[in-house]
């Protein structure tokens, strides 16, 4: 019996050993990473670039519910501030998808790159007329979306 614990451990070291050499030479021989998401979107941001914010959501959605009462009024005000146009995109309910019906007809060029929506809320942003930022819901709003809006309006206020 005690013969048996001790290979099973040794069973146990071998495979751990060769996961570790497994994942260290893949590591060493993956290409370089790609710009991370953030960079690639400065890359784009010229002093003149045309900012635009476009917020879908729906009336029946809790989850935009939430986003409209928490951080709407911050997000508009600041948008303002900055010179950043908001548009939102409302759809009837969280059943239907958001289709090119729902956007104003200056907008259409949106849902050309955008398609339906189905999942709300989303918040999109576009430079100079071209899609550069989508997330959906609450959370990737807050850790990604807006973080990502600032770095893009500072850096149109202050080319590199």
């Amino acid at each position: 019996m005690e013969t048996f614990r001790v290979s099973n451990r040794l069973g146990a070291l071998w495979l751990a050993a060769a996961v570790l050499v497994g994942v260290t030479s893949a590591i060493g021989s993956r290409a370089q990473a790609p710009a991370p998401l953030s960079e690639r979107i400065l890359e784009s941001v010229r002093p003149d670039s045309k900012l635009e914010v476009f917020y879908l959501g729906a009336p029946d959605c809790p989850y935009c519910i939430q986003w409209e009462r928490k951080a709407r009024g911050d997000l508009l005000a600041w948008t303002g501030a900055m010179s950043i146009a908001f548009v939102e995109i409302r759809g009837e309910t969280l059943r239907a998808p958001i289709t090119d019906r729902h956007y104003p007809p200056q907008y259409r060029w949106v849902y050309e790159q955008v398609g339906p929506s189905r999942g709300v809320p989303r918040f999109l942003l576009t430079i100079d007329g071209k899609l550069k930022l989508s997330t959906l819901g609450v959370n990737r709003y807050e850790e990604v979306f807006f973080p990502i809006l600032k770095e893009v309006a500072a850096r149109r206020a202050n080319p590199q």
